[in-house]
């Protein structure tokens, strides 16, 4: 709560049963008032600019009542705004793979925490035993700052750093308390913490600003992989922290900590590793070689900016089967479908091409043109085709939506082309896939091979192995050996940048349609 002046304008936010009054200066938009007041729970996963209508909130103000985007909306002297809190949802990935077994001789125990641009997930685990206990995710805090990197990265720019950093070690130490409360032990018995996540993420984290050096290529301040103290990050801990190494600005700690969870230190045979998300990495190689690179997302495949999309939480459609001429919905929670998750995005995609409702360059057909019974979902809103999921008509798929798929699925496909290039071998010769990332937890690999997102040559040979990267910390909370192995595999990854490889455009528009 902020203290009143006779000069100030404030207005007041209501989150479910707590009261804030935030002060701003004319002119501001609510949107920019609630993050500056530390607000957590709304998204603007397009960074403000209008674009999402994901944040929207009801207003009463003297001339306007009823909902509106707080990103447009001017924030005015006596303003009451209500906003839903967040949920912490139980949907965290599965961490399945390769984990180390503990150091001897150890006591307590440690927490590993992965910290998505999406979502951060917590993981305690004992010293001794290895055994994992108590799980906690739930949205980043930091949405209310943009849906992916690049926003964050622009709001820090703009001096929101401090912000961004305040915001995730806030949520991790709600997180610490929580999972305590539940695992009935106290905090200083939590002997260490182990954190990953992509570069700019870990920067936030340890309370480092990426734009200090936001030229392109990205310079990061650090690659990590050093023990701190709690307390030096700023978090209300004094245990040792343990910060995973990165590869470089694109190829984060999350990477190596999946490509330590899947065995490529170890691997004589070339594996592919991909991780679907709002920041897509990709690696490829064995023990002795790793190229790895980075395609944005775009948001997509953690649908944030779909126009239904929403994280995997309750009420997602987090898959979609067809059986008997209808359409067969799995929704998280077994409750009435809110909106539809990356996984169930993906299925729904593979199911309308199959049965030719969607033509190879991503158009909706003419429902009078499509021999299914799935054609009676194709409909119009906004005078645009779509195809509605429900028989409300509530969720749907647009062509915007389907156009924002081809870009970021062009990019993941055209990356792995040219990492397989950097390696002179052919798809075929890849021995082992293996899909990481929440999206690995849900996906029908068969729809994203379908779809053109991973290789068909590798769909036999592949498997999901869920949240790679926080199995990867886990290990680094446990075993001196696991950190010393991620320092190993810190030398020998090597980063591709995408962005001025040679390949990209031609692999990138030959990977546009679906064919």
């Amino acid at each position: 709560m902020f203290e009143r002046d006779r000069d100030s304008m404030f207005i007041t936010v209501h989150e479910g049963i707590i009261r804030h009054e935030l002060p701003f200066t004319e002119g501001e938009t609510v949107l920019t008032v609630m993050q500056n007041g530390g607000i957590e729970s709304i998204t603007a996963s397009c960074g403000g600019k209008g674009a999402c209508k994901k944040c929207s909130v009801y207003i009463k103000s003297d001339d306007f009542t009823g909902e509106a985007l707080s990103c447009v909306t001017e924030a005015k002297e006596g303003m009451s705004v209500e906003i839903e809190p967040e949920t912490r949802f139980s949907f965290a990935d599965t961490a399945d793979g390769e984990i180390y077994e503990p150091d001897p001789g150890q006591r307590g125990y440690g927490l590993a925490i992965d910290v998505g641009t999406t979502k951060v997930t917590c993981q305690l685990v004992s010293l001794e035993t290895g055994q994992r206990l108590a799980k906690l995710s739930g949205s980043n805090t930091q949405r209310i700052f943009g849906g992916d990197v690049l926003s964050r990265l622009m709001a820090a720019d703009g001096g929101h750093a401090e912000e961004l950093h305040g915001q995730i070690i806030k949520q991790t130490e709600y997180y610490i308390k929580e999972i305590c409360r539940e695992a009935e032990i106290r905090q200083e018995d939590i002997k260490i913490i182990s954190v990953t996540g992509n570069t700019i993420m870990m920067h936030f984290f340890a309370g480092l600003d990426p734009a200090e050096k936001n030229v392109s290529p990205f310079e990061p301040v650090s690659l990590f992989g050093e023990t701190v103290c709690g307390s030096d990050i700023g978090l209300d801990y004094e245990g040792k922290v343990y910060l995973a190494p990165a590869a470089s600005g694109y190829i984060g700690s999350d990477v190596l900590c999946g490509l330590l969870t899947c065995g490529f230190g170890s691997a004589e045979k070339i594996r592919l590793m991909v991780d679907l998300g709002t920041n897509t990495e990709m690696a490829m190689g064995n023990r002795d070689r790793i190229v790895a690179c980075s395609a944005d997302g775009g948001a997509v495949f953690k649908a944030s900016l779909l126009g239904n999309g929403m994280t995997a939480s309750v009420g997602a459609v987090s898959g979609v089967r067809y059986t008997d001429g209808e359409l067969v919905l799995t929704v998280l929670g077994a409750v009435k479908p809110k909106g539809i998750c990356g996984s169930g995005f993906i299925d729904i995609l593979g199911i309308m091409y199959e049965e030719e409702i969607l033509d190879e360059l991503g158009h909706i057909a003419d429902p009078d043109e499509v021999d299914s019974p799935l054609a009676k979902h194709i409909g119009e809103k906004d005078g645009h085709r779509v195809f509605f999921l429900t028989e409300e008509e509530d969720i749907l798929i647009s062509q915007a939506d389907i156009s924002k798929f081809q870009l970021a699925k062009a990019a993941v496909a055209a990356g792995i082309r040219i990492l397989a290039q950097e390696e002179n071998i052919s798809l075929s010769d890849i021995d082992r896939l293996i899909l990481g990332g929440g999206f690995g937890s849900f996906a029908h690999r068969k729809n994203a091979a379908l779809l053109g997102i991973i290789p068909q040559e590798c769909v036999d040979r592949s498997e999901k192995l869920g949240n790679t990267a926080l199995a990867g910390a886990i290990s680094a909370a446990l075993s001196e050996k696991a950190r010393n192995e991620l320092s190993r595999l810190q030398k020998i990854v090597n980063a591709v940048d995408l962005s001025t490889h040679s390949s990209f455009s031609t692999e990138f528009m030959d990977a546009m349609t679906f064919e």
